[in-house]
């Protein structure tokens, strides 16, 4: 906490939230916002975007959004704060109507943005909504990266879109990584798809052939159908490229 006899500053005070925020302590941060109101600091924008995260990460949107709407200027660090606020506590149409306002006040949306609201879309099933805002990034000039695109691939997964999350996987500019291939694999297995899983556990493999999680999957899925000699022929294969201990990329969970 903060010293009564130092001087305070902006630094201490976002340092302190900062804190408060990781570690979800409320008691703490109101502590803070009480000391700031009651030494009579000036609120200035990072400070107000330190409380709007504090608030929102403690759970506390109503006084996160309080602190946000009294915010006579906002940057697109404080309207993220806001957008991820709503999306990491599952109010994914909140974080999609503040994105909204965001774009009326003329404040440029960046590759954080369309994360949070990606993210907050894939949790909450928001179909549709996720598809449009990842084709609005280009209208802002933000390229995807592979977060995006898990976040896409997980979005199309959970809602049981396989085919179409496949084809998105295979048609990206950039490799996929261990996140994208596990949101799809998971996916496969959610719904038990196992033929598709298989095919998309062997691009996964050729793409990073020591992730013993992709064998592991894999050698799964053909037990599950009784085709246990090829789940035998993976685990050995799997044993002779993945000599360096396991590698853990994704979880299917």
């Amino acid at each position: 906490m903060i010293m009564e006899d130092q001087k305070p500053n902006t630094a201490t005070f976002i340092s302190v939230l900062s804190a408060c925020s990781h570690l979800a302590s409320l008691e703490e941060g109101e502590r803070v916002h009480h000391y700031i109101n009651e030494i009579g600091f000036k609120l200035n924008l990072p400070l107000s975007t330190a409380l709007v995260d504090m608030y929102a990460k403690c759970g506390q949107l109503e006084k996160s959004r309080k602190v946000f709407d009294s915010m006579l200027e906002k940057d697109v660090i404080c309207w993220n704060a806001m957008i991820s606020g709503y999306g990491i506590n599952g109010y994914a149409k909140s974080a999609v109507e503040i994105f909204q306002h965001m774009e009326e006040s003329n404040v440029k949306p960046n590759g954080i943005t369309f994360l949070s609201l990606l993210s907050a879309c894939a949790h909450a099933g928001l179909v549709e909504e996720g598809k449009y805002l990842f084709t609005k990034m280009q209208n802002y000039s933000v390229k995807p990266n592979l977060k995006h695109y898990t976040c896409m691939v997980d979005l199309l997964g959970r809602s049981g879109n396989l085919e179409e999350a496949e084809a998105l996987v295979l048609s990206m500019p950039i490799s996929p990584d261990g996140g994208v291939w596990g949101a799809l694999l998971g996916a496969c297995k959610t719904y038990n798809q196992v033929e598709m899983g298989i095919r998309i556990a062997m691009c996964a493999i050729d793409s990073e052939p020591e992730n013993d999680g992709y064998y592991i999957m894999m050698a799964n899925m053909y037990s599950s159908i009784g085709r246990w000699e090829e789940a035998e022929n993976v685990r050995r294969t799997m044993k002779e490229r993945c000599s360096l201990g396991k590698k853990v990329g994704w979880s299917v969970l």
